[in-house]
């Protein structure tokens, strides 16, 4: 019986589960896919390369779609038993809280370690993988735009044009750059010889520039300069990560929970560097933990409900989960205070949540009112059912 019991709550809770985090997965990717669309037409992605792209940066959207996902899956299959009289069949068999409590640890675990693994292992990975796919269609992007006999293309506020280009040196003859960066005062470079080298680790590309002259207007004056050689640098658009992070730098994002201990060691956990380190440390730590404890929060939330009513568990749910992440993003700007230690307080979210859901899942199985969150849940079931807004009112 347990065993058909566990499997048969498991596979409704999968279906909802991963409904929720294709929708989840989807709205997040959009948000942090418009920060990014002019590095993207910029460069010229195809579409392989686009899916790509989507693939890393996936991981980073996993830490907040996954726990949500699982505690809505939980929250919605047993609000579905509630009002279809199962859970209430259930009890009158002799299984109560304590024995549909099994399959959901074993739900939560799971999907605390997918967000574990995406958080420790699948973000700095995809991370580096991004940065390596941004510089590569740099350098297509540059090997592209200087061509000969063409205006090149990509370089802000700088044209170059290349009369020929030797194939087996890649040297070019006769060179003209038009260097507008600096309105007020302009450049026009004409070269006999030239070569580019890029540097893409720091997104900067250099044209070295032989036997040629430098002409600078301004109002009515003209200076011309003679040079035998000649180094322009010319700095990239440096795209940036999901995440908002330069990739021209190795950052956090970048690093494995032992390296960020590692940098912890040589900068100082007292410094501001190795503050920011023990944060990232942490915050991969906790989010796995806090998507344990949402999706065990979910059962309760959702027995709480009664049939022929409104499911009350799924906007109550949601409300906690954003009350989490707001005490999670509070806690890390708390930590750079200096103040106390950096684990204790990066912990201090998921203690509280932790000892709610004690307390709620506690109360549902002696069937105790929970004071003032009954009160809470009765206000909301009322603006639900008679605000015309959010669904509610008669029905005729």
């Amino acid at each position: 019986m347990p065993f058909l019991l566990y499997r048969y709550l498991i596979t409704e809770t999968l279906a909802p589960f991963l409904a929720s985090l294709l929708i989840m997965t989807g709205i997040l990717f959009l948000g942090r896919l418009i920060p990014i669309l002019n590095v993207i037409f910029s460069l010229g992605i195809g579409f392989a390369d686009f899916i790509r792209l989507s693939v890393y940066i996936a991981p980073n959207l996993f830490l907040f779609s996954i726990p949500m996902a699982s505690m809505l899956g939980v929250i919605l299959c047993f609000s579905r038993l509630v009002n279809d009289n199962e859970a209430l069949a259930l009890k009158a068999g002799g299984i109560g809280l304590n024995k549909m409590l099994p399959p959901v640890i074993i739900v939560a675990v799971c999907t605390s370690l997918l967000t574990g693994y995406a958080s420790t292992q699948l973000i700095p990975t995809g991370t580096i993988a991004m940065k390596k796919l941004f510089l590569q269609l740099a350098k297509e992007k540059i090997d592209r735009g200087l061509q000969g006999k063409k205006f090149s293309e990509g370089i802000k506020d700088v044209v170059v044009y290349i009369n020929q280009i030797d194939p087996d040196t890649k040297e070019w003859n006769g060179v003209y750059v038009s260097d507008t960066r600096d309105g007020e005062n302009p450049l026009t470079i004409i070269a006999k010889k030239g070569n580019l080298q890029a540097i893409l680790e720091e997104m900067m590309i250099i044209l070295t520039l032989k036997n040629g002259n430098i002409h600078r207007s301004k109002n009515e004056t003209t200076l011309s300069i003679h040079f035998r050689e000649y180094s322009l640098g010319l700095p990239l658009e440096n795209p940036k990560s999901a995440s908002g992070h330069s990739l021209a730098s190795r950052g956090k994002k970048t690093l494995g929970q032992k390296e960020l201990l590692a940098r912890v060691d040589k900068v100082g956990a007292d410094s501001e560097k190795g503050i920011g380190y023990l944060i990232e440390f942490h915050k991969r730590l906790v989010l796995p933990a806090g998507s344990f404890i949402l999706t065990i929060l979910g059962l309760p939330l959702a027995l709480r409900s009664r049939p022929g009513q409104r499911p009350i568990g799924l906007p109550l749910g949601l409300f906690l989960f954003i009350c989490f992440y707001i005490l999670l993003t509070a806690a890390q700007s708390f930590c750079e205070g200096n103040i106390l230690p950096v684990g204790l307080v990066m912990w201090t979210p998921n203690l509280l949540l932790g000892m709610l859901t004690f307390y709620i899942l506690w109360s549902a199985d002696k069937e105790k009112n929970l004071g003032l969150i009954d009160w809470f849940l009765k206000t909301l079931h009322w603006l639900v059912s008679h605000l015309p807004f959010l669904g509610g009112g008669r029905r005729s």
